[in-house]
């Protein structure tokens, strides 16, 4: 005798004396019908579409292709372009997608991170700028060095340096160095989600050594290399001296390079505001643990 599939569905508040409550078809989009849903003991209604990613979007078949051409280094207005909507359809799909994958960074356990054993982390700093070059932003890194998972990534502001420094001042003003903060958020995450670390490495920065001692006290071990302006540069991961210690890292930074359009060496395209950079970082540290999964198809996010 077949017994019959129980029908288990939770309400946003957390209980389960859910029915089945009709369906309703989306004016815009390609959704096709969507179930809806009572429950008995809160008495609200909801549906399929309560706090999913497309929820209320006018295109929401249009959400997943943007992350997509987004992390294949197409801009926002190629994006446009290709999907036959307004830069500003992208632009605001951005702004969701990344928020939702800042709360799928987030809501990370220790678990997800090398399966609870990572031990090595190496952390760095890249650059970019916002606007124009006189506008720096620092954009702190950690990754695991085993997997190469990204771990914690945050953007701040930083000072003009070198022969830009008194042009930056004279045009626009002092600019706040934040580097230390958006390091200290890195590795308290790091601390976080790593409880296993007895190892941390980066390049020589001065400062990071007395950041390192703020956040996990004076027993951790940090080692600290020269990066590749201090040695001979070589292929791969070869330099003089034998393999690049950090090459989990500059390999990870090489890749957002590649896979953010505003990020990449010579390009025309640039940031605005550097909240909107921070979207697309959380975009691709998401994307890129992704790939790095075990379990393959294609990438989606919900």
């Amino acid at each position: 005798m077949n017994k019959q599939k129980k029908f288990l569905k939770l309400c946003p508040k957390g209980h389960n004396q859910v029915i089945k409550f009709g369906y309703f078809f989306r004016e815009t989009g390609h959704l096709g019908r969507v179930q809806r849903y009572f429950c008995k003991d809160c008495a609200s209604s909801f549906s399929d579409q309560t706090g999913a990613l497309t929820y209320r979007e006018r295109k929401p078949h249009l959400t997943q292709k943007v992350l997509r051409l987004a992390m294949e280094s197409v801009s926002q207005r190629g994006c446009a372009r290709l999907l036959g909507c307004r830069p500003i359809t992208v632009a605001r799909k951005i702004i969701r997608i990344g928020n939702r994958a800042e709360l799928h960074l987030k809501d990370r356990q220790a678990k997800n991170i090398a399966a609870g054993q990572e031990t090595t982390v190496i952390f760095d700093d890249m650059e970019t700028f916002e606007h124009t070059k006189c506008k720096p932003i620092s954009v702190s890194l950690a990754v695991a060095a085993s997997s190469r998972q990204v771990i914690a990534i945050s953007a701040a502001e930083m000072p003009a340096k070198s022969t830009l420094a008194k042009r930056a001042v004279k045009r626009y003003g002092p600019r706040a160095d934040n580097r230390p903060e958006s390091l200290r958020r890195v590795l308290n995450e790091v601390k976080r989600l790593c409880p296993n670390l007895t190892l941390l490495k980066s390049d020589c920065w001065p400062k990071y050594p007395v950041i390192v001692k703020e956040v996990f006290g004076k027993h951790m071990p940090h080692e600290q290399h020269k990066g590749r302006r201090g040695c001979v540069v070589g292929q791969g991961e070869l330099k003089r001296g034998g393999r690049d210690p950090l090459f989990a890292l500059n390999h990870t930074c090489a890749m957002f390079r590649d896979r953010i359009k505003r990020l990449s060496r010579r390009t025309w395209c640039t940031t605005k505001k550097i909240e909107r950079l921070r979207h697309l970082l959380n975009i691709y540290a998401w994307w890129h643990n992704r790939m790095l999964a075990p379990i393959r198809g294609p990438i989606r996010m919900d």
